[in-house]
């Protein structure tokens, strides 16, 4: 075993740093197709449509008055209200339908 000087094993002279840097560097701009570009996210399809439906829920009105009024009509002529279970179903039904 050959010991150079009183540098310790494994240490690099700020020459062979900058050189193994740089080729880090053009390894990297190859692998992106000779592009340098900055950090790059990707989002998954199920992240744009959830983003999509946050969207249209912040354009949606609030509070659709005439589904409201429907459902008090409804309800006080005893149409909706006495069967939970039935309920239930169409509202799934509905949503299922979209």
């Amino acid at each position: 075993m050959k010991i150079q000087g009183d540098r310790p094993s494994g240490v690099q002279d700020a020459g062979q740093t900058q050189q193994v840097e740089k080729a880090a560097q053009q390894r990297a701009q190859q692998s992106r197709g000779g592009v340098d570009a900055g950090d790059r996210v990707e989002v998954s399809a199920d992240a744009r449509l959830l983003g999509k439906a946050v969207d249209a829920a912040a354009k949606a009105p609030e509070i659709r008055q005439d589904v409201v009024e429907r459902a008090k009509a409804k309800l006080a002529a005893g149409e909706i209200g006495n069967d939970p279970g039935r309920l239930a179903d169409r509202l799934i039904d509905s949503l299922l339908s979209k």
